[in-house]
């Protein structure tokens, strides 16, 4: 698969996004300064609420820009047969009770996210997720376990590109 070209995609996603949180920052910001937002009585909390709201966006529209930092300056590594999972890999898990696969890019930013690519979905997950911790540091055809509250799921890696 073309890294380069799910990059690409996932960064108009992200940007995207960060636009939309920035606009939503400056409504906020707008709104908790705005004359008719001014406190009538104490129990007036309408300004108050906007703050937060644009303080919450503020933070949200951080971490986005952080995101797209990452994103731009992401180096990918070529994976071959007898490679270790690390963070840049595409793999494909197995799910070895119903035989259902599913391929996951491991990320450091931007969990979370379906891309596809030549009619492939490829869902990006970070190291903090539970399943990408479990697949740091496997080979293919490793076996993980994943346990789901009371259920364990089993995987086989089948595929690191």
């Amino acid at each position: 698969m073309n890294k380069y070209r799910l990059l690409e995609q996932l960064l108009g996603i992200v940007q995207r996004e960060l636009a939309t949180t920035l606009g939503a920052v400056t409504q906020a910001r707008d709104n908790a300064v705005h004359e008719q937002s001014k406190p009538e009585n104490q129990y007036d909390t309408l300004a108050l609420e906007a703050a937060y709201l644009a303080h919450g966006q503020s933070v949200r529209a951080a971490e986005l820009q952080r995101q797209v930092t990452v994103l731009k300056y992401l180096k990918f590594t070529d994976f071959v047969p007898g490679s270790v999972v690390s963070s840049g890999a595409i793999i494909q898990l197995q799910d070895l009770l119903s035989a259902h696969s599913q391929w996951l890019w491991i990320l450091p930013v931007c969990g979370g996210i379906v891309l596809e690519y030549e009619g492939v979905r490829i869902t990006t997950i970070t190291p903090d997720a539970p399943l990408g911790h479990k697949v740091l540091g496997c080979y293919e055809g490793d076996e993980i376990a994943l346990r789901l509250g009371e259920h364990v799921k089993s995987f086989e890696i089948v595929v690191i590109s």
